[in-house]
């Protein structure tokens, strides 16, 4: 099971980056943010932005089998290069950051519910927001496994959550990706029907100093905070999602 769904991940997070490119899909402004329904190859995923201020929405869909059919997110910064906000305050430099504080809530309901909630980031080696150098995803609540094998347990404790660092290759998109996934004993049956992280994704960063693909020199050009949606009847939503960097 992990090795088949680490590579739908590979391939789905490619056709991501090429719908993000073509800036295609159904999205909403809530200026310094957006959200953006980012459905993979046309999937029968509806998507229900919120009338309201903050990046809120809802996506619903019917999946019997596993594959990545989706990753609906709320977001700030440049998904390859598109951002329709106009907001300037990424590309970041991460050496020049003391502190990202990000506040990230969610929810789901339904039956045969899998997939992740996390925070996706996409780095570069320059400001010029374009296709991603490196990826570094920061999991919540989940019961699916990320790309690549564990290579540290326990390396960060946020908010009372212990992280394992997992590291893999997403040979179809082009680039390496760190996933911190909190630790678990086994994994659930379910997606949980409602949590959050609050973190500073600085401190993310600090522990991956010294490793491969990874320096502070680095730019970030974005932090999204959505679900990974690889199976399930029901729907998923993100309640609420700030992020600022200093």
């Amino acid at each position: 099971m992990k090795k088949m769904l680490a590579s739908l991940v590979a391939g789905a997070l490619l056709s991501a980056g090429v719908v993000g490119a073509a800036h295609a899909g159904a999205y909403n402004l809530y200026s310094p943010y957006f959200a953006w329904d980012n459905n993979f190859n046309n999937s029968n995923i509806a998507w229900s932005p919120s009338s309201g201020q903050y990046p809120q929405w809802t996506a619903s869909f019917n999946f019997s089998s596993y594959s990545l059919y989706g990753y609906p997110a709320s977001i700030r910064g440049w998904h390859y290069g598109w951002n329709p906000t106009g907001d300037t305050l990424f590309p970041k430099q991460i050496s020049t950051a003391s502190t990202i504080p990000a506040a990230f809530s969610y929810a789901s309901g339904g039956s045969n519910m899998a997939g992740d909630f996390a925070y996706d980031m996409f780095l570069r080696n320059d400001n010029q927001k374009s296709t991603p150098q490196l990826e570094v995803m920061i999991w919540a609540g989940n019961n699916s496994y990320p790309i690549g094998s564990p290579i540290a347990t326990g390396v960060i404790t946020e908010n009372g959550v212990t992280y394992d660092l997992w590291y893999g290759d997403n040979s179809a998109a082009g680039y390496y990706v760190y996933t911190f996934l909190p630790q678990r004993s086994s994994v659930p049956a379910s997606l949980p029907t409602s949590g959050s992280a609050n973190i500073d994704i600085m401190h993310f960063f600090n522990t991956l100093v010294g490793r491969a693909s990874f320096s502070k020199s680095m730019y970030l050009d974005v932090v999204e905070a959505g679900c990974e949606i690889t199976r399930g009847n029901g729907w998923v939503s993100t309640t609420w999602f700030q992020v600022n960097a200093q």
